[in-house]
């Protein structure tokens, strides 16, 4: 859409870009739970199926293990990339501290509960 003295006007999301992050988070938020929907629509359907994928996660747990510490090690990796970059001031490094010390709570939270889900003791 041109102006009346011909110059391009910006799109709608570019004026307003934090509608554009809410209607994005709502739209990612909606994806997945329609996919969780669906994963439970067929496991209600097909309880053997859910039953063998359940049997298989289990027997596969060490693998699961390895996956999930690789992943929490790239999360660590990742946040003294932040600590220590250039321009990184010291009014971030409280609140990114925060943020380390939360997802690493939550983090022995999710695998003690996954342990204990397992029949480990």
């Amino acid at each position: 859409m041109k102006t009346k003295n011909g110059a391009q006007r910006a799109s709608f999301f570019r004026r307003h870009p934090a509608l554009f992050r809410v209607l994005y988070t709502a739209g990612a938020l909606l994806a997945f739970l329609l996919a969780g929907l669906i994963v439970a629509d067929r496991a209600i359907k097909n309880p053997a199926q859910a039953a063998a994928l359940r049997d298989w996660m289990e027997h596969a747990r060490y693998g699961w293990l390895i996956w999930r510490l690789a992943v929490y090690g790239a999360l660590a990796w990742g946040f003294m990339k932040v600590f220590r970059a250039p321009g990184f001031g010291p009014q971030h490094r409280q609140p990114l501290i925060r943020i380390a010390a939360v997802s690493f709570i939550f983090a022995v939270v999710c695998e003690l509960v996954l342990l204990g889900g397992m029949g480990a003791s």
